[in-house]
């Protein structure tokens, strides 16, 4: 599950990466929670080529849905099951999208029984994308609402002591298959998707309304793997 993530990188950063045209005012964020609105991207509706920005609630909510309560559970999508299930299968086969981060929050159990949470970064990518859905709601003022889920999957043995499911990435080399594609042939490869290391910070970042730089470094913990690899 990936529950919370960080985006901070200069907007000329995202704008080389993902080659946009525009220069979108993006503020950083050290802590994105579910229901936040995130920094997003889809190609453009009357190209398969230029992507565009936009920014979605975290937290899709399906276009059939009566009143948009759900979205708060409906921020990870399995890869597994994503082509099946009522409330993805639509998006995922015509409303894909990239969400850019830095690095993302997981919380291992301890031999005490409380969770100490890490921040998991890319090993050679400062700035990686997951696979993401999204789609558009109108409330009951007649207000378009767009939302977007991101995909998990499985953990390997090297990852699954911190948490069994993890973020679907999505390398370069892999953007535009991911966006036009329909189905589960176009899911990249584990073994092509971003290498991570982790280490351990301040508990904190539990609390939503924490979101500064200081949430993102290292701390040292007794008893435990101060820094690890995934993949």
């Amino acid at each position: 599950m990936c529950a919370r993530f960080s985006l901070s990188s200069p907007i000329e950063a995202l704008r080389n990466l993902f080659q946009l045209s525009g220069s979108p005012n993006l503020r950083a964020s050290y802590n994105i929670a579910p229901t936040n609105t995130v920094f997003a991207l889809r190609l453009a509706s009357n190209t398969n080529e230029e992507m565009q920005h936009f920014m979605p609630q975290w937290g899709l909510i399906p276009s059939w849905s009566k009143d948009g309560s759900n979205s708060g559970s409906l921020i990870n999508a399995r890869s597994e099951t994503v082509s099946s299930k009522p409330s993805f299968r639509s998006a995922f086969k015509s409303r894909r999208c990239l969400i850019p981060a830095n690095g993302f929050f997981e919380w291992m159990k301890t031999k005490d029984g409380s969770k100490q949470p890490y921040f998991i970064q890319g090993n050679d990518q400062p700035i990686f994308a997951f696979a993401g859905l999204w789609e558009t709601w109108n409330n009951h003022e007649g207000e378009q609402i767009e939302s977007c889920t991101i995909l998990t999957q499985a953990a390997d043995e090297t990852s699954s002591h911190i948490h069994h499911r993890i973020p679907v990435t999505v390398n370069p080399n892999f953007h535009k298959s991911w966006l036009t594609g329909i189905d589960i042939a176009s899911l990249p490869p584990l073994a092509q998707q971003a290498s991570f290391s982790y280490y351990p910070v301040h508990k904190r970042v539990g609390k939503v309304r924490e979101n500064d730089a200081d949430l993102i470094k290292q701390i040292e913990i007794s008893d435990m793997p101060v820094q690890g690899s995934l993949f």
